[in-house]
C-alpha cells in the first residue's frame, strides 16, 4: 500500500510540468522546487535532489543533473528610484528568458544556470559553475563564469558518435559547425580535446 500511495503521489508531482516525456527521474523530489507550469522535459532525464528551477526551461532529452542545481530564469529588478527592492514584481515574464538545455547534456552538482542562456547538445557543466553565456556543443565548460576549457571528439569522432546515436547527418554537420563557430567566439579556436583517462586507446575498436 505504501508504494502505491508513493507511485500516485510521484506520478501527481509530474502532471504538474508544463511538458514531461519518458522516464523523468527526479531524485527526492520533495526537497526539489519547479516552476511546473513553465518546465518542459524530454525524455530519459534524471534530476538530482535540492534542484531549484524557476523561468521557462526547455531540457531535451537524455540529459543529466547533479545535486543542488540551480537554473534561475529570472530575477528579481532593482534601480528604480522611489522603489524598494523588496516591493518590485516583474509583471509577467518582462524579466525572465528562456533557458534551453539540449541533448545529451551533463550539468554536475552546485551548479547555477542564468537567464538566456542555452547548453548546447553533449555539453558537459563542471561542478560549482556559474552559467550566464551560452556554451558550445560538445565542450566541458567549467568557472565562474563558466567557460571551455576542452572539446569532446574530434569533428570525426563526434560525426561517428552522433550517427551511432540515430542523428541525421545534416543535424550532425550542423552540430559541428556551430561548435567552431561558437569556439571562434570564445578565442578557443584551437582548445584542448578532451581525452577520457577511464578508455585506453587500444582499446577502442
Amino acid at each position: 500500500m505504501r508504494q502505491i500511495i508513493s507511485n500516485y503521489l510521484y506520478k501527481r508531482f509530474l502532471s504538474k510540468f508544463k511538458f514531461v516525456g519518458l522516464n523523468l527521474l527526479v531524485s527526492s523530489y520533495r526537497s526539489s522546487s519547479f516552476s511546473f507550469e513553465t518546465i518542459s522535459i524530454g525524455n530519459n532525464v534524471f534530476i538530482n535532489s535540492g534542484a531549484w528551477f524557476s523561468g521557462e526551461i526547455e531540457i531535451q532529452n537524455n540529459v543529466m543533473f547533479g545535486p543542488n542545481v540551480s537554473i534561475i530564469g529570472c530575477d528579481h529588478l532593482f534601480g528604480i528610484k522611489g522603489k524598494s527592492v523588496r516591493r518590485l514584481v516583474p509583471n509577467g515574464d518582462e524579466n525572465m528568458r528562456k533557458i534551453i538545455i539540449e541533448d545529451e547534456v551533463w550539468v554536475a552538482a552546485n551548479c547555477t544556470i542564468n537567464k538566456g542562456v542555452k547548453l548546447g547538445i553533449g555539453s558537459v557543466i563542471g561542478a560549482s559553475s556559474l552559467v550566464s553565456k551560452s556554451i558550445p556543443p560538445y565542450t566541458v565548460a567549467v568557472g565562474n563564469p563558466c567557460k571551455p576549457i576542452k572539446k569532446i571528439f574530434t569533428d570525426t569522432e563526434l560525426k561517428e558518435h552522433m550517427s551511432i546515436l540515430g542523428y541525421n547527418e545534416i543535424f550532425i554537420s550542423n552540430v559541428i559547425a556551430s561548435r567552431k563557430e561558437e569556439l571562434d567566439k570564445y578565442g578557443l579556436s584551437d582548445i584542448e580535446l578532451y581525452v577520457n583517462p577511464f578508455i585506453k586507446k587500444d582499446s577502442i575498436n
